[in-house]
């Protein structure tokens, strides 16, 4: 007689069946149950009919995550539980989750009202390439879930760990692409993420990339309007330490380029409020990073201190960084040149030429020799030819302007230095002067002293004395 299928004896590792000895009849792995920590759903729950839960994949301040089996579908899924760490329990030998004291109960529904926003958030972008999907979202248990699809791979903070620290700026900007050209749709919504990092990027065993974790998205407050302080340390740009800093799409601008400063010199850059004060920022060209002249500027304008500064949007940032190189190779592709062209004359203006003079026999010859060669002269620069001279000509522009950078930049110092000295000589000159002044006063007050009459002359005179 068949066993009847439960979530007792489902394998958690491939959804096949356990037999009597808890061994799944298909993977022949031998079920883990090892108890799950008080504060976690325990193993093998099902969430709302339809949910089982396998084990913890992670939790943070706010909520735990758990991989767990649609088993409606029979595929994986990751389930997010809204947990605030300190300010809930959850009830021993069940599953509900009670807040631990009156005084948490207001932060603690403030939370559970962002934790339903996120998945709204994500509801609206899904089916975007570079953004993680939302599957469901419901509450139970006197809390709330998010049910996202599983990504099965690697952080980019544990692939950079992998690669040794870092990775040429060509590289990070290819695994970065498809959340960049989300982000472009998800900011054309109103909403920002406001906590991109190589945490929560996700590269898939398929190749794909992800952005996850949406707890801190918010709405831009264009108008000024107090926002939650939510931030990474070391990813966050100025705005984001203010309740009423202007955030929107500049505000994830500086965290991507902090993601790719980071990707490229394996340091972060100073923090942005300490840069306010002092910016001591090195350009990654500097560190030993393998970036072009013109991914180096875009990147820098991405992580200017002041958000006036920065990109507007991504796609301008996207610009910057692919743009001129994307463009002449797809023209080069289709052979076409990529300098400009001069503009062909307008239907208006042919009808409205002078009529043709009939042109001397010398004359015509001439023309047609120039013309032909001409003809020459053009067939000689291919298309090719001339990509590569606009491409080095851009890389070139470039390099001179940061040459010139550069030359100002010691120029100033060379200032600064010569001031210093200056200042260093004139302090000197005052303490000699000083010194002086000091030494003919006590001369002068020497000499009063041998002056000066004694007791005996003032009482006696000074008689018998010549």
């Amino acid at each position: 007689m068949a066993r009847i299928r439960t979530n007792k004896n489902i394998c958690l590792y491939c959804f096949g069946n356990l037999d009597h000895g808890r061994v799944c009849e298909t993977c022949h792995k031998k079920a883990d149950d090892t108890p799950s920590p008080p504060h976690h759903l325990p193993q093998r729950t099902v969430l709302a009919e339809k949910y089982l839960i396998s084990k913890a994949l992670g939790e943070g301040g706010f909520g735990i995550t758990y991989l767990a089996w649609d088993l409606s579908q029979g595929i994986k899924v990751a389930v997010k539980e809204y947990f605030p760490s300190g300010y809930v329990n959850r009830v021993p030998r069940s599953n509900q989750v009670i807040i631990n004291s009156k005084q948490n109960q207001a932060a603690s529904n403030r939370g559970l009202k962002r934790f339903i926003d996120e998945a709204k958030t994500l509801a609206k972008v899904k089916n975007l390439p570079g953004i993680v999907s939302v599957r469901d979202f419901f509450s139970a248990n006197g809390t709330a879930y998010i049910v996202m699809e599983y990504l099965d791979g690697l952080s980019l903070k544990k692939y950079l760990q992998r690669k040794g620290g870092k990775i040429p700026c060509d590289e990070i900007l290819t695994i970065l692409r498809p959340i960049m050209e989300s982000l472009v749709e998800v900011h054309r919504l109103g909403l920002i993420h406001r906590d991109i990092s190589p945490d929560n990027i996700i590269i898939t065993k398929s190749n794909e990339v992800k952005l996850i974790d949406f707890g801190a998205a918010k709405q831009s407050n264009l108008d000024g309007k107090s926002l939650s302080i939510v931030l990474k340390q070391g990813f966050a740009p100025e705005e984001q330490y203010r309740t009423h800093g202007e955030q929107g799409p500049w505000t994830d601008i500086y965290a991507l380029g902090v993601t790719i400063y980071f990707a490229i010199t394996g340091m972060l850059p100073p923090e942005s409020i300490q840069r306010m004060y002092k910016d001591t920022i090195v350009r990654p060209s500097e560190k030993g990073a393998t970036v072009s002249p013109t991914q180096e500027s875009a990147l820098m304008k991405s992580l200017a201190v002041y958000s006036e500064h920065r990109y507007r949007d991504v796609s301008q940032m996207m610009k910057g960084l692919y743009g001129s190189t994307r463009r002449n190779a797809r023209k080069t592709q289709d052979g076409e040149e990529p300098s400009a062209a001069s503009p062909a004359p307008s239907p208006r203006s042919t009808r409205l030429s002078a009529p043709k003079k009939t042109t001397p026999p010398e004359s015509s010859t001439a023309t047609k020799a120039t013309a032909r060669a001409t003809a020459t002269d053009t067939k000689s620069k291919s298309p090719e030819k001339q990509t590569k001279a606009s491409a080095s000509s851009v890389e070139q522009e470039a390099a001179e302007k940061l040459a010139a950078l550069k030359a100002e930049k010691a120029k100033r110092e060379a200032l600064a230095r010569t001031q210093a000295e200056r200042a260093k000589v004139a302090k000197e000159g005052k303490a000699a002067a000083k010194k002086q002044t000091s030494t003919d006063a006590q001369k002068m007050r020497s000499v009063t002293r041998e002056r000066k009459p004694t007791l005996m002359e003032k009482l006696f005179g000074t008689r018998g004395k010549k």
